[in-house]
């Protein structure tokens, strides 16, 4: 477990003073760089993660503002969610299984990717691992103190992310299938009495850290304005398709990664729906909330159940090896781990730890270098416009003063001076979805610079240049793909 621990810490630590991507900037201007009193008592929006925005004020303040301070945090619970892992999978399979579950969750592309994102989802993970575990623990030995930990946990799990409090709904469901269902009679009373005690505790101290900013939480939720019609359910199908095949390497390694997961699907039904219960119920709870309430839908939504995914994969693969074992050699009796089991899981592991070759040879986005182009080529007096997810971090962040576009007749006005002018863009889905027919003008009408790519889906930062009114650039910019 120390190695693996220490293997985690390093594949988390390359490469984390990368450049920081668009949500990152966001939570810094936002929330990070705020006071800390107002950092509790404020909701700018869904972008806050109070909790990780808190410990990152407190890394910025000892270390000063970069962006692997920005991170520190998210790395820590990244490292932390190993041993959270092995802990909770001991209370239910043998040490060998826990440990490569353990092992593969160190090398795991996303795990990394989500450890050097300075947001909540990697503490959200790994509170969903402690308060599982201590629930687990808490049922087995029937103690008072492990159900106050759960209610602790939880609390601080939802602080980070609202999303915990339909992982502790999930888990309120799996006992009711373990336990039955709630009934005031004496019985029952006796089986839900510790349980109750940690899901009203982690309701109460929920209520608690939220109190000062309830009202802010309220007011986004009910008055916010409609999102842009982006993040719709078939657009997450496809990103976390792509996402998976960058995990594993190939579409076909995306193939076999699912085949594996529902065959240890399967073998935890078979051992325990208690168990099945846990690790699907938040998941399903929280596409059908967000679908029910015409809400985007976002791949990482579903990050915190990384731990259990990479739980059930490796059954599936012990699974499988065990089945082919068994079939070579007829007289063979089941066995918890074979060597073709175990030959499965290490091929995921070196799939998984091949991957991060994608995640450390380019930051989350490049907005520097294509500053960087833009300043190098830029003839004084040539506008400069941003436009979708580049408008933001230009502005707020490196306090440039280029036009972010916000309609088709600005960009009209703009080319109508006479010259050259240069636009900066990315994430196009948002662009398109703000300004409508912006992208089928750059498309046609502006000369690729330079791409400059990034590991965000969509993320790649574009350099372009458009003519003035009424020309043609017959001679485009000379194109790079950095």
């Amino acid at each position: 477990m120390v190695g693996l621990v220490l293997l985690a810490a390093v594949l988390r630590a390359i490469g984390l003073n990368g450049g920081l991507w668009l949500d990152e900037i966001l939570t810094l201007v936002e929330s990070v760089r705020r006071p800390l009193a107002q950092i509790v008592t404020v909701f700018p929006g869904n972008n806050q993660h109070t909790l990780s925005s808190v410990l990152a004020h407190i890394s910025i303040g000892l270390f000063g503002e970069a962006p692997w301070s920005l991170r520190l945090p998210a790395l820590l619970f990244g490292v932390a969610a190993v041993p959270a892992l092995y802990l909770f999978a001991r209370e239910f399979v043998g040490r060998a299984e826990a440990l490569l579950a353990g092992l593969l969750l160190a090398v795991s592309y996303h795990h990394v990717w989500f450890s050097q994102n300075a947001r909540g989802y990697s503490a959200l993970a790994f509170f969903t691992l402690i308060s599982s575990w201590l629930l687990l623990r808490g049922l087995r030995r029937g103690t008072r103190s492990d159900f106050l930990w759960y209610g602790v946990t939880s609390a601080l799990g939802a602080y980070t992310h609202l999303t915990m409090v339909f992982v502790v709904l999930a888990q309120a469901m799996a006992c009711a299938i373990l336990l039955g269902l709630p009934r005031f009679d004496k019985e029952t009373w006796q089986r839900w009495r510790l349980p109750a005690t940690g899901f009203v505790l982690a309701a109460l101290f929920t209520l608690v850290l939220y109190a000062p900013l309830l009202l802010d939480v309220q007011q986004f939720f009910l008055k916010r304005p409609p999102p842009p019609d982006v993040a719709t359910p078939k657009w997450a199908a496809r990103a976390m398709l792509s996402g998976l095949q960058v995990g594993t390497g190939t579409a076909l390694g995306a193939l076999a990664g699912a085949a594996l997961f529902v065959c240890g699907l399967w073998s935890y039904l078979r051992q325990s729906r208690f168990l099945l219960a846990l690790f699907v119920l938040p998941g399903v709870i929280i596409v059908a909330t967000v679908l029910a309430l015409r809400q985007p839908i976002f791949p990482r939504f579903l990050f915190f159940l990384a731990g259990f995914g990479v739980l059930i994969v490796v059954r599936g693969a012990l699974e499988i090896g065990d089945w082919l074992t068994r079939r070579l050699k007829r007289d063979a009796a089941p066995a918890p781990m074979t060597a073709l089991g175990f030959a499965l899981v290490a091929l995921m592991v070196v799939a998984s730890a091949a991957s991060l070759a994608f995640d450390y040879r380019y930051p989350k986005q490049d907005f520097e270098s294509a500053m960087q182009l833009v300043q190098a080529r830029r003839v004084e007096g040539e506008p400069v416009l941003t436009a979708g997810g580049a408008v933001y971090p230009y502005r707020e962040y490196y306090r440039l003063p280029w036009v972010g576009l916000t309609s088709l007749e600005q960009l009209r006005q703009i080319r109508a001076q006479g010259r050259r002018v240069w636009v900066v863009y990315s994430l196009p889905e948002y662009m398109e979805a703000r300004t409508p027919g912006l992208t089928q003008i750059i498309r046609n009408e502006c000369a690729v610079a330079g791409v400059f790519r990034g590991t965000v889906a969509g993320g790649d930062v574009t350099v372009c240049t458009l003519p003035p009114a009424g020309t043609v650039d017959r001679i485009p910019e000379k194109g790079g793909l950095s």
